[in-house]
This record gives C-alpha cells, structure tokens and sequence, in this order.
C-alpha cells in the first residue's frame, strides 16, 4: 500500500493568488496562421506515423488490424483534435462516436465550451505520450475569443479513434503570453532516457504519488527526492531558485524569500501546511521513454489553518484567501531521473470546493 511508504517526496505547488497582469495577446491573423500551420504540421505526422508503424491491433471478423498510435502518432492526434477545436469543427478530428467529452471536470458534448470560444492556438506544445496505453497528453497555448489562456489536453486513443478527451483550462493570459515567449519546453524535458535507465511505469505512478503525499499537510519533515538542479515553473514563470525575491503569489510580503529556495529547501520550510487536502490523485500520462508523468489532483484549504510555525522559526499568518474553504484544481508533469524529480511544470486554477473528477483513474 501506498500509504505504508516511509519515504515522502516534496516539491512546491504554489498557489496563483496574484493580481493578474494585462498583456496583448497576438492578432487573430497570427492566430489563425498557427492553426494553418498546426493542420499541415498534424497532417506531416499522421504521413509519419502510418509510414513508421509496425505494430498493429486486431479487429473483429477477419477485417483489416488497425496499426498501433506509436508516439508521433499520438502526437499528431493531439495536433488534429486542437486544430478541429479551433475551426469548431469536430469532423476535423477523428473522432469516435461514442466519445466522452469534459471540460474543467463538466461532462459535455463535443461542441460546448471551448470547443465554441476558441478563436486560434498558440505556438508552445509540451507533449507526453504512452503508446502502450493509448494515452497523449499536452500542455499549450490557445485563445478564447481573443484572450490567452492556458490548456492541458488528455486523450485516450483506440483504434485510431479519439475515445476520451478531457481537458482544462487556466484562464491566465499573462502566463499564456509567457509560455508563447518561451516557444518550446525546457530540453530536459525532451530527452529520451535510454531503455536500460528507464524506470517502470509503476516507479514513476509514486514519485508522482509521494509528491503529493509530501505536499499534503507540508511539515518540512520529510524525505524530498529531488535532483540538485530540480527547477519548477508554474504558469511559465519559474518558481524557484530565483537569484533575488519575486513578486509571486502568497509569498510575497511575509516570506519573500520563498522563490529564492531549492525545490528540496521549499518544502524543507514546511510552508505549504495550510494544504489540508490532496485527493483524487491522478496519472494522466506516463511517458516511460522520457521519464515524464502528466498528473492531476485536487489541492483542498478547509480554512482551518490561521498561522504556521515555519521550520526556520518564522510564524506566517496565512492569508484570507485561505480562512474559507477552496479548492484548486492542480495540474502538473514531473521529469523524474534515477527516482529524483529534475523538472516541474505547472498550473493551478479554483474550481468549487470539494470538486470530483469527470473521469476515473
């Protein structure tokens, strides 16, 4: 059982309680260029991936197997399903008949929500893949009637059919705005780790486990498996090992210091106690090949917890935000090495207190 594991791995999920800044997003020209460019780059890989497939799938009475979505596939599913988005036109994804639809944890049908209100995409694409199970997943840019805003895509691919598609959205134009800035994710996140290093799927399931172990009711106390380099960044805007105090959430005035610290001495200060609840912990994508999990939880603040003894001597009285119960939706990816997390990126938005899932593990 998970919950018998002496060992507790932390990391930080700072909680986005800032003023949001005002920034131009791009023109709706440059926006519907980058859903030109995305069919023809979704087209170029779905070429690819048919021409590099060798596994196949069986199918009933004797018809044809269909081949196996490797990982350009998948990607490539991701690119179409955005592109169909945008157009609003779902024949331009493909599509299952039975598909099961959410937005935000909502049931929909396809054709509701940002499936009505996305008015282009953006240029940044962090894909994970696990081509074994089926499931592709992205963090990236879009816009809803002109506004940036930041999405995260899960699907679940079977039989060359688009059976499930969950996603989020954080409406966060400034860290919408960054992410374009930045164009691509960081390189580490991009490198293949070699067959004989890799960890097994269930290795990575509890790193990804224990760090939200870690970050529930935070004490300073644990064990934190984090690399010497390990950088978070949440909304696009790194959250750690900063070379001076940032103006950055709910640290700024009383523990300035906070986006200065290490992964490991983040959670070494036992700030984040005020985080009462975890749940529903889940494994969106595990991507073996580049050590990468794409997870999904729920962060609970039951308004119970007024001020906290930090583990260096400092009393943080915890602010309003805080003192009436929340719940904020947490979607992170985790670059795990050797059982240590390197890489952590990021987004966290408020959803109704005590929401549930629109999907299982």
């Amino acid at each position: 059982m998970r919950e018998r594991l002496c060992s507790r791995l932390v990391v930080v999920s700072l909680l986005a309680a800032c003023a949001v800044t005002t920034v131009c997003v791009p023109s709706l020209r440059a926006q519907s260029a980058g859903v030109d460019a995305l069919t023809k780059t979704a087209t170029d890989l779905s070429v690819a991936a048919r021409r590099d497939m060798s596994v196949t799938v069986a199918r009933p009475n004797g018809q044809p197997p269909f081949p196996q979505c490797d990982r350009s596939c998948l990607e490539g599913m991701v690119d179409k399903y955005l592109v169909a988005m945008a157009a609003h036109d779902p024949s331009r994804a493909p599509l299952s008949p039975t598909v099961k639809y959410a937005q935000d944890n909502v049931p929909l049908k396809i054709g509701q929500a940002l499936w009505a209100t996305a008015s282009g995409l953006g240029t940044y694409r962090h894909y994970f893949a696990d081509p074994e199970r089926g499931d592709v997943g992205a963090i990236g840019v879009a816009f809803e009637n002109g506004a940036g805003v930041i999405l995260i895509v899960r699907l679940k691919v079977e039989n060359q059919l688009i059976t499930e598609a969950e996603q989020f959205v954080a409406h966060d134009s400034h860290g919408a705005a960054l992410y374009e800035k930045m164009g691509v994710p960081d390189p580490g996140w991009l490198t293949t780790i070699p067959p004989e290093r890799r960890q097994s799927r269930e290795s990575l399931e509890e790193a990804a486990y224990m760090y939200y172990e870690a970050l529930e009711k935070n004490d300073g106390k644990g064990i934190y498996a984090f690399t010497d380099d390990c950088n978070r960044i949440e909304d696009a805007v790194r959250t750690t090992n900063q070379p001076r105090p940032q103006n950055y959430g709910h640290s700024d005035s009383d523990i300035s210091d906070f986006t200065m610290l290490s992964c490991k001495a983040q959670y070494e200060l036992g700030f984040l106690g005020f985080t009462t609840g975890c749940r529903d912990r889940r494994y969106l994508v595990v991507d073996t090949e580049r050590g990468a999990v794409l997870a999904s939880a729920y962060l609970d603040f039951d308004g119970t917890v007024t001020d906290m003894k930090l583990t260096d001597g400092r009393v943080w009285k915890v602010p309003p935000y805080f003192m009436t119960p929340r719940t904020n939706q947490s979607n992170e990816a985790y670059r795990i090495e050797n059982g240590s997390i390197r890489l952590i990126e990021m987004t966290m938005f408020e959803v109704p207190f005590n929401a549930r899932p629109a999907f299982g593990r």
